[in-house]
């Protein structure tokens, strides 16, 4: 492994753990890595992604959920939100997030680094989306699952990301189905999805997961008439099949890089019984018990992300084109990435360093106001927080400028205008 990865990788961007390493010194080394020139097939990467972990720190990354401590499982209550995200919803079970399922960006990036060794502007910078499109601006917060009271000044309920189709969720999820072929639900686990993954492989890479990714998103495209594919919206299915690896992985002495097995798989999806009768407990996701998260070290941060998407983008390109379907199945028509930003990038160019990443920030961070009119009463506020906490972002990944972003060109896809709404 180490011969493979320095052969695909520059010697001065990735650097391989060597015994005697200390976490301040793999710190330093992860600070001057940056997103490599020639991005290999996961085939060649471990489950720490394109960059890979320095090395194994027990103390560091030992994630303790036993029953007796301040983040024992505890089944949330009724009034306690639960929704699309496993991940999520496992940290609001052992108390890293909120357990009511509402947070703010700070507890956010608390509990999403404790947990799961998630960066931190990365975190910022989701959460402010989420908080923009389908939380509470007033307040500063968002909802794991569906709708809350909300702050006054707020024109209308925040839906929280359970019902944010086409703003923060999107179709083609790696074990929910899409909405509009669900009856507007697209945040409960759909078992023959799920059980689709879970049968694909016995243990489970950045590869198997790209393949269930191209296999989910051909399902949308062949049965959903509504098939959409926003910028920013677009972003999450892909990497929520890249975050399922990244974070979920059990790391330890043995395997710095980390594994996923099919128990720990059914541990944060909440799925139980045997191979031939699994059963999904709805808002009941868990971090297994003696579990290791990636290293603080080796945060998943933009960056990682970013690479993982564009290792996608050079093996399956139909999975991050933006468009949809227009009324049919087997319409899927894409939309020209220049049409979009003003000519800042193409179709060659998007797929190039960091730009895809670029993108898809850039499109939430300039729709985002066209999406919240009529909502709040007071753009300004929200526009200044969410330009807070994505300009980080967008300066890590070094982007040109977007200064126009044009919205019409989605015009001729019914999803695009699709919203469910919670039943009453």
């Amino acid at each position: 492994m180490r011969v493979q990865l320095l052969s695909i990788f520059s010697a001065a961007q990735v650097v391989i753990a060597m015994p005697g390493m200390t976490p301040e010194m793999a710190a330093k080394v992860i600070a001057r890595q940056s997103l490599p020139s020639n991005l290999p097939l996961s085939s060649l990467e471990g489950n720490s992604g394109p960059i890979p972990s320095l090395g194994f720190d027990p103390v560091d990354q030992f994630v303790n959920v036993e029953p007796g401590t301040t983040h024992q499982f505890i089944a949330p209550g009724p009034n306690d939100e639960r929704g699309p995200c496993p991940g999520l919803n496992a940290a609001a079970n052992h108390g890293f997030l909120q357990r009511n399922g509402i947070n703010t960006i700070q507890q956010t990036v608390t509990g999403l680094s404790q947990a799961y060794s998630f960066g931190d502007e990365f975190a910022a910078a989701l959460s402010v989306i989420a908080i923009a499109l389908t939380g509470d601006p007033v307040a500063g917060t968002w909802s794991i699952g569906g709708p809350y009271s909300g702050a006054l000044g707020l024109l209308s309920e925040p839906e929280g990301i359970s019902f944010s189709h086409n703003q923060y969720e999107s179709d083609a999820s790696p074990a929910r189905y899409d909405a509009y072929l669900n009856n507007g639900d697209a945040h409960s686990l759909n078992l023959p999805r799920f059980d689709q993954l879970y049968f694909s492989a016995e243990n489970f890479t950045l590869d198997v997961l790209r393949d269930h990714n191209k296999l989910t998103n051909e399902y949308s495209v062949q049965n959903n008439p509504y098939f959409f594919s926003a910028p920013f919206a677009g972003l999450v299915p892909p990497i929520a099949h890249h975050f399922i690896v990244n974070l979920m992985s059990n790391h330890s002495a043995d395997n710095i890089q980390g594994y996923l097995n099919r128990d720990i798989l059914k541990t944060f999806f909440s799925v139980s019984g045997p191979d031939n009768a699994h059963v999904w407990s709805a808002g009941q996701e868990q971090i297994p018990q003696n579990w290791y998260k990636r290293p603080s070290t080796n945060p998943y941060g933009a960056v990682p992300a970013v690479a993982d998407v564009a290792i996608l983008a050079t093996k399956y390109p139909q999975v991050v084109e933006f468009g949809g379907n227009t009324g049919t199945v087997n319409s899927f028509t894409g939309v020209d990435p220049a049409d979009i930003s003003g000519g800042v990038y193409n179709a060659q160019t998007l797929l190039q360093g960091k730009n895809l990443g670029c993108f898809f920030f850039q499109a939430a961070q300039q729709g985002i106001p066209v999406a919240l009119s009529g909502i709040v009463s007071n753009l300004a506020p929200v526009v200044a927080l969410v330009n807070q906490y994505i300009s980080p972002v967008l300066s890590e990944l070094n982007c040109p400028a977007l200064n126009s972003f044009n919205t019409s060109a989605f015009d001729q896809f019914p999803g695009s205008k699709y919203r469910p709404q919670p039943s009453a």
